[in-house]
């Protein structure tokens, strides 16, 4: 099994942070995207058995947002196949009442990721864990 973090998020600067934050954890590369559009594409295009993806998923982006980009997902069938963290900025409820709506979305943390947030999510270590 090959297992893949992606992050998709709009924002530069927080892909950039990110990306140094996750390199204290992993040597892996953690493919980044900047829209649920391009993040399906990709997915779609290297759709496996052998694959296991772990999302960060940004919900307030261009071109496709994190609602469409999980109902793709949902339309396509991956979702057994595809876990999915919301990392956003949104303080609104009923984001994080939606969020419980999708089997497949394991956690719900707000902007920016931390240390501290990173290592209270036992999945993400997990994952991060597994990267080849």
């Amino acid at each position: 099994m090959t297992y893949r973090l992606l992050q998709i998020d709009d924002d530069p600067v927080i892909l950039f942070l990110h990306n140094k934050l996750f390199s204290k954890y992993t040597n892996s590369k953690i493919e980044q995207f900047k829209n649920g559009k391009l993040a399906l594409d990709h997915i779609l295009d290297n759709n496996s058995p052998d694959i296991s993806y772990m999302l960060l998923l940004d919900i307030n982006m261009p071109v496709m947002n994190g609602w469409e980009f999980m109902d793709e997902i949902c339309n396509h069938g991956l979702e057994k196949s595809i876990s999915v963290i919301i990392l956003t900025s949104s303080a609104d409820y009923a984001d994080l009442d939606k969020s419980k709506s999708y089997a497949n979305i394991v956690h719900f943390i707000q902007k920016p990721l931390t240390k501290e947030k990173i290592e209270k999510v036992p999945v993400l270590m997990e994952y991060l864990d597994l990267q080849e």
